[in-house]
């Protein structure tokens, strides 16, 4: 018998309004083999989630309900042996060169832009998705 946590990608969600929350984890979802995990409102509740939910993937937005997405980013940065070696990519408004330059900096593996991103971020996860066999 197989294992289903090792063909499972498993996200967390970091986005401060609730109603791209739902949007998003409808889309990802429906992409076989993905699990969103758990979802957050802001940088401490991320932190806190992050350390009980095992997670291959963080999506995270910069600008949250509460702190911020770059520290969320920090943490998993500077902090691997404590969360693991897991990718995180930035999906939000604010795509700046100086942002982007940023993101890179705390090892953010991709950058995606609200107003036009989505679709290359579900393509992102997709391509991200353990395959059987």
């Amino acid at each position: 018998m197989q294992d289903k946590t090792a063909e499972t990608l498993r996200i967390l969600l970091v986005e401060d309004s609730l109603l791209l929350q739902d949007m998003l984890t409808e889309e990802l979802e429906e992409i076989p083999g993905v699990k969103v995990c758990a979802r957050a409102t802001g940088e401490q509740e991320a932190i806190e989630l992050l350390e009980v939910h095992p997670v291959d993937l963080a999506i995270v937005d910069l600008e949250l309900s509460e702190g911020t997405g770059f520290g969320v980013l920090r943490q998993l940065h500077s902090l691997p042996e404590r969360f693991g070696t897991l990718h995180a990519v930035v999906f939000s408004s604010y795509g700046h060169l100086s942002v982007r330059a940023r993101c890179s900096a705390l090892g953010v593996a991709a950058f995606f832009d609200k107003a036009v991103g989505t679709d290359a971020l579900i393509d992102y996860v997709e391509r991200l998705v353990p395959k059987a066999g």
